[in-house]
């Protein structure tokens, strides 16, 4: 049974990644993209195999390798070959095997036929049986030649269906269905016959068209107003009725006239109204007169304009029959009146009326309030005490409390202020102030502080202090500080300070301590200290203390509480040792080093090196070998090794020269 796998080859080595089906054996034939032909497996299980011929095949991880058994054990016949022999011995071999490999010649290495190159027909020995592909094994694409006269068969044939390719065009056969039963191959959808044409436009009154969009595109037909249309679908019939006016009968001042199918209506009643008498000078035409046309043939002529006119007091009115002319006259004394009204002395900004109906208004201005009375005819002005001031304010003591110029505040101020330029300074319904304010003590009557945009603006505790932009921002803790662009912004904990921008930021711990940018942003622990630029940047243990000149971020040990850490400290080659008293937690310094209670020792066990002269006012235990590499003076005399006594005892002839020898030793 054949196997595919994804897998690469490297020399002589394959290696399998992922077997998909089957089982690879030892002598299964290869084949796939890039693999040699007569390539076989000759060794090797699971993932790792060795081949016969070395090459490199590289997976792209979806081109499979198929391994096949392949019968190397065949021997080759001699010639003659008779066909007989091989028809049987393919008929057989395709009983036996799921793959067959058709090559030339013998023994190990066959190259398999090429059959790009095949010089034959190929067609099945029995019609309808077999097929060429299948839906999981396609051809990419299949080549016919093109149909012409001489070569009336080529092209492609589906049943007894010919698909002709004739330069660029494709030629179905008459009749041909798109869309239709796939058992009797009649549809609905599109029936190719030379003999039953279509529009695909319809043109309108030789103008507007209305253009198929698409294959299967519907044309709507509307009944407009007056028409309606009638469908059979049986007999394929549209019937298009006329459904407004039919016909036009003529009325009393009325006459019709209907000329190939168009209908004029005239009044042949009254058309027209005469005056007999002339309209006086100045008057306009139609101006107070009203048409009403009656029952029947009547037409109302009515003055809509004036009547009357009645003489009031002081009024005489006298009418002219003849002209219709009405002279209005004023029959009392003459009294004085104002003809203009001057406001502050502005003689060239007079009031005076435009025209006869002319308006005189009166508006009220800041701090003043009008009441009218009409029954009495009366104008209340009063003072509001009550309104917004624009302007530099002073006190009784002629004191500036607001100086609109500078823009600068001082005193106690209730409701909104405003500057010279109209500038708001003070806004009394949002509490808000604008501008420099210049005070000798600011109080608040609150217990926090918040100062600058969104500062301390939610769950800021008692005796909590939040100055600058998102400063103390969400649920800053009782007694903290936070000083700064967004310093302690988020969950600052009680008694902890933060300041400089960026300073605990997020989640400070309490009573722990920031100072500087960016120093303890985030998860500050408790009781700890930074200070200086990125300080205990994240997540500084707690009751730990970081000095950071450095400028780049110093967190400490991760985890490692009850730390101190500088950085930086300068190195020397002649300092003084720095030494802690754990119980009065001081730093001091010397120049003896004391170890109390302690031991000298290496973490990585490389020694130590001492490069001075060493004494030691008590015993010394070493618990290991000392190595000495230069002599070494016991109590005033110095200690031969083995290798100077060897070379003694080597050159000494006698004991007394042995001793000699001894004695001569420095």
């Amino acid at each position: 049974m054949a196997a595919t796998f994804l897998g690469s080859i490297t020399g002589t080595t394959l290696t399998v990644t992922s077997l998909v089906s089957g089982t690879i054996t030892v002598g299964n034939a290869l084949y796939g993209t890039g693999v040699l032909q007569g390539t076989f497996i000759v060794s090797g299980s699971g993932s790792l195999w060795t081949v016969n011929l070395s090459q490199t095949v590289i997976s792209d991880g979806s081109s499979l390798i198929t391994a096949t058994a392949f019968n190397n054990n065949i021997s080759p016949g001699a010639p003659p070959l008779l066909w007989s022999d091989v028809n049987e011995a393919f008929t057989l071999i395709n009983e036996n095997f799921d793959v067959l490999i058709a090559t030339i010649g013998g023994g190990s290495g066959l190259t398999p036929i090429n059959f790009e190159t095949l010089d034959t027909d190929l067609r099945p020995t029995t019609d309808d049986l077999r097929d060429l592909g299948d839906a999981t094994h396609k051809w990419g694409a299949v080549f016919s030649s093109e149909h012409t006269a001489v070569k009336p068969l080529n092209g492609l044939w589906a049943g007894a269906a010919q698909v002709k390719g004739v330069g660029l065009t494709i030629n179905l056969p008459a009749n041909s269905t798109v869309g239709g039963d796939p058992i009797t191959g009649i549809g609905t959808s599109l029936i190719i016959d030379p003999e039953k044409t279509f529009f695909k436009i319809i043109e309108v009154d030789a103008g507007n068209s209305v253009v198929a969009t698409e294959f299967g595109d519907t044309l709507n037909l509307i009944s407009g107003s007056g028409v309606s249309m009638l469908v059979s679908s049986g007999a394929d019939s549209i019937t298009i009725s006329n459904t407004g006016v039919l016909s036009v009968a003529a009325g009393s001042g009325i006459s019709v006239a209907t000329v190939s199918g168009t209908a004029t209506v005239t009044n042949s009643g009254v058309r027209s109204l005469q005056s007999t008498t002339a309209l006086p000078a100045g008057r306009t035409t139609g101006a107070g007169i009203n048409i009403t046309a009656g029952t029947g043939d009547n037409i109302r002529v009515t003055n809509t304009g004036v009547i009357t006119i009645s003489s009031g007091v002081g009024i005489t009115v006298s009418t002219d029959t003849a002209t219709g002319d009405v002279t209005i006259t004023n029959s009392a004394p003459a009294v004085n009146a104002f003809t203009q009204i001057e406001v502050n002395g502005d003689s060239a900004n007079r009031l005076q009326a435009d025209a006869v109906s002319d308006v005189l208004n009166i508006t009220s201005g800041e701090g003043i309030t009008l009441t009218k009375d009409p029954a009495t005819d009366t104008l209340s002005i009063t003072v509001n005490p009550v309104f917004d001031l624009r302007g530099s304010v002073f006190a009784d003591d002629s004191t500036v409390m607001v100086d609109a110029v500078a823009g600068v505040l001082r005193g106690n101020f209730i409701g909104s202020v405003f500057a010279d330029d109209s500038s708001q300074i003070i806004d009394g319904n949002t509490a808000t102030v604008y501008g420099n304010i210049e005070a000798t003590t600011l109080r608040t009557a609150d217990t926090k502080i918040a100062l600058g945009e969104n500062a301390g603006v939610t769950d800021q505790q008692a005796q909590a202090v939040a100055i600058g932009r998102l400063a103390g921002q969400t649920s800053q803790g009782a007694n903290s500080v936070a000083i700064g662009v967004i310093a302690g912004q988020t969950s600052q904990g009680s008694g902890a300070v933060a300041i400089g921008g960026n300073a605990g930021v997020t989640n400070q711990g309490a009573n722990a301590v920031a100072v500087g940018v960016n120093v303890g942003v985030t998860s500050q622990g408790a009781n700890s200290v930074a200070i200086g630029a990125a300080a205990g940047n994240t997540n500084q243990p707690a009751n730990t203390i970081i000095l950071n000149a450095t400028g780049s971020t110093v967190n400490g040990v991760a985890a490692q509480t009850d730390s101190f850490y500088v950085a930086p400290i300068r190195t020397t080659a002649n300092g003084t040792p720095l030494m802690y008293n754990s119980t009065t937690k001081e730093i001091t310094y010397s120049t003896v080093l004391e170890f109390i209670g302690s031991k000298i020792s290496t973490s990585d066990s490389s020694g130590i090196t001492v490069d001075v002269q060493t004494t030691f006012n008590t015993d010394v235990t070493f618990e290991n070998d000392i190595t000495v590499a230069e002599r070494l003076t016991v109590k005033g005399s110095r200690v031969i090794n083995l290798t100077e006594l060897q070379s003694v005892v080597a050159a000494s002839i006698s004991f007394a020269d042995f001793q000699t020898r001894i004695a001569a030793l420095a």
